[in-house]
């Protein structure tokens, strides 16, 4: 009988949702508790796999053209200028299956119609740089799942579970099975909770990507000072006022200045305290922020680009309970590091 790559994979997927290892042609039955950490791996593996495949697919229909073509709904189209599409998915479906026979995670997804996406609640306002790019997450999200539902035959429902702005524990929120995935929060470059995200979760294909700008009061010696990120990592003096989408890049590139930290209206409080005199610049992911209403900025590229991906829980990652200090973080780590 011959066997097609297509039904190899059944195979496969069902042989290690079921504990079991074929090696050498025989078949070795794992532990009682195996199977079990198995699915989970499995169908976390197979939620990615899933969001991939339906990624892919709407960059190759055009629907996230369509939708860039009405974003921010402050001034529609707009975002064609400062989303920045990151090639690490390419827009070819071939390439890209759903996962079959689904177990743990997909399956329950599937089987219940219903997905947990967690979100931090901060304001949408004009002076806030998430304003900018939530609602494109979020439609772009949609469209996701309208082509999983389409595929599985099922019709999917998210739930948004809400965060307060800040550092968050969503390392902890995974594991603890509080949500499901994570919205684009976080760019794959960074850490939360002490530890890298591209080893603490699993990750998606990049959805959104965007890069820094330094802007610059117009009326600012500095305009013919910095002309370049080199320029401004040379000028340790400069403080630098940052949101949430440009803080923790900007002072992993630039250890040795004073980088301020907004969460909540960003542009409008960075603009304050340059105003007061407590900053010299802001950083910030949109090319001109005439958009949010704030004309007298000159913008500097800093060609530093950065991705957001979904998130999944991974498995070998442990998390503190509460804070080792008693304040900050909780922090997370591999259970059998490398």
């Amino acid at each position: 009988m011959t066997v097609s790559k297509k039904q190899l994979r059944f195979l496969l997927i069902t042989a290690i949702a079921a504990g079991t290892t074929f090696m050498g042609g025989c078949a070795t039955t794992s532990t009682s508790a195996e199977p079990e950490v198995d699915e989970v791996a499995v169908g976390r593996e197979q939620m990615i796999r899933a969001f991939d495949a339906a990624w892919v697919r709407v960059i190759a229909s055009g629907k996230d053209r369509e939708i860039l073509a009405t974003e921010p709904a402050a001034d529609p189209g707009a975002a064609n200028g400062y989303i920045v599409r990151m090639a690490d998915c390419l827009p070819l479906p071939d390439l890209t299956p759903y996962p079959e026979a689904p177990v743990g995670l997909l399956k329950k997804v599937l089987d219940s119609g219903q997905i947990r996406r967690l979100i931090q609640d901060v304001p949408t306002t004009p002076g806030s740089t998430t304003d900018y790019f939530s609602g494109i997450s979020s439609r772009y999200f949609e469209a996701i799942l309208e082509e999983i539902s389409s595929h599985y035959g099922v019709d999917i429902e998210y739930t948004n579970v809400g965060y307060p702005p800040g550092r968050l524990a969503s390392t902890t929120a995974l594991l603890d099975d509080k949500v499901d995935f994570l919205s684009q929060l976080n760019a794959a470059g960074g850490r939360t909770q002490n530890l890298r995200r591209r080893i603490s979760r699993r990750f998606s294909c990049t959805m959104i990507a965007s890069s820094q700008f330094i802007q610059i009061p117009q009326d600012s010696p500095l305009v013919s000072e910095i002309k370049s990120l080199n320029d401004l990592m040379d000028r340790p003096d400069i403080r630098i006022c940052a949101g949430p989408l440009s803080t923790q890049t900007i002072k992993a590139f630039m250890p040795n200045h004073m980088v301020m930290t907004r969460y909540i209206d960003d542009i409008a409080d960075c603009d304050d305290k340059i105003s007061r005199g407590k900053a010299d610049i802001m950083v910030n992911p949109l090319p001109d922020l005439g958009i949010a209403g704030f004309d007298q900025y000159i913008s500097v590229p800093t060609l530093i680009v950065a991705g957001t991906p979904l998130w999944v829980a991974q498995e070998g990652i442990a998390c503190d309970v509460e804070p080792a200090s008693g304040r900050g973080a909780m922090d997370c780590r591999e259970i059998n590091p490398l």
